[in-house]
């Protein structure tokens, strides 16, 4: 079976990076979401990019 899952794309998770640099209730639910997914939210194509987000937040 073919993989048919897509990345988001690179204005999206900038656009997620900067809304949680300027929105400290944002930032948070993006941490907390961190804290309580499951491992198939993670894995998922929005879960990838959520974490890539955090990760360029400590940047």
């Amino acid at each position: 079976m073919a993989n048919t899952r897509t990345c988001s794309s690179a204005s999206e998770i900038a656009s997620t990076v900067q809304r949680a640099k300027q929105d400290p209730v944002f930032r948070e639910q993006l941490l907390r979401w961190e804290k309580t997914a499951s491992d198939c939210d993670r894995c998922s194509v929005m879960g990838e990019a959520v974490r890539f987000a955090i990760g360029l937040l400590w940047e």
